[in-house]
């Protein structure tokens, strides 16, 4: 159950549900747009649905949540209990979600505090599990707002697309950007630095960008004391759970191995093909 201090995600975060009812954390559902029809992610839409939809070439865009949907979580988080809010949030640089948070906290019956994770899927969502796992223990929201921005800001979250024609019609990446992996033919893999989307290395064929993918993941994980990993793929086949059974086989001493799907909203700016890992390291208190 929440506690005094209670923490609240997006579900751009991709926070599986067990885990966000393990640790007391209310999501406030970005949404996906199909034909002029937004429906919330989550119970409303799935991943599934929006690959439909970008394969048939339907038009499909996202939307943050309204202030209204954060004054409804932050109101919940009171009725429950709550003496403070606070919102992990995805990249201030990659959607208007914080914006809407800040406008949703000044009319709040409770305080909240709104942190900008400058990062997005599993990496928010880790980042947001250590936050609510140190509240549990009962610090307060300086404490828990300074946990998530640690684990937020020491997180990796690395992938690799099929086709960057999704990104740029979105405007997460630059025309420039691009125009690379049409022209010359190659497979993008990208980082989120500094809250954007950058491409870090460029290889020939899928298979080598999704095991780039996975090599910089590694990477990562020997910087940190107890690293946890994440691993969302979007499409047909079974390449996200290889991946996760290769991390697994080649690192048991990770704290946490998260699989899951792209959420919806990400799928839509990611497309098919889509592989991502994610790292961070979470504390002892994480299990």
């Amino acid at each position: 159950m929440p506690g005094p201090v209670t923490v609240v995600t997006d579900s751009a975060a991709s926070l599986p549900p067990e885990l966000a009812r393990k640790w007391g954390i209310g999501v406030v559902p970005l949404q996906v747009v199909i034909d002029g029809r937004a429906r919330d992610e989550g119970e409303q839409i799935g991943p599934d649905e929006v690959l439909d939809a970008l394969t048939s070439g339907r038009e499909t865009s996202t939307s943050q949540p309204s202030v209204g949907a954060f004054e409804n979580a932050f109101a919940r988080a009171a009725a429950e209990g709550a003496t403070h809010v606070v919102a992990v949030l995805i990249s201030s640089k990659m959607s208007g979600t914080v914006n809407g948070a800040q406008a949703a906290a000044a009319r709040a019956d409770v305080p909240v505090t709104v942190v900008d994770s400058r990062t997005l899927a599993m990496a928010t969502g880790f980042a947001a599990v250590a936050a609510a796992a140190l509240a549990r223990e009962g610090a307060g929201p300086d404490e828990v707002a300074a946990e998530a921005e640690r684990v937020a800001r020491g997180a990796t979250c690395v992938f690799t697309v099929d086709t960057l024609d999704f990104l740029q019609r979105g405007g997460r990446v630059s025309p420039a950007v691009a125009a690379v992996g049409r022209v010359l033919s190659v497979r993008p893999v990208l980082e989120l630095i500094g809250g954007e989307v950058e491409m870090v290395e460029r290889v020939r064929s899928t298979h080598r960008a999704r095991a780039a993918v996975l090599a910089r993941a590694e990477a990562a994980m020997v910087q940190m004391a107890h690293p946890a990993s994440a691993v969302l793929a979007l499409g047909a086949g079974d390449y996200g759970d290889q991946a996760a059974g290769e991390l697994e086989a080649r690192h048991p001493e990770l704290a946490m191995l998260v699989r899951t799907s792209v959420s919806a909203v990400l799928a839509v700016h990611t497309g098919p093909g889509t592989l991502a890992a994610v790292v961070a390291d979470l504390p002892d208190r994480v299990r």
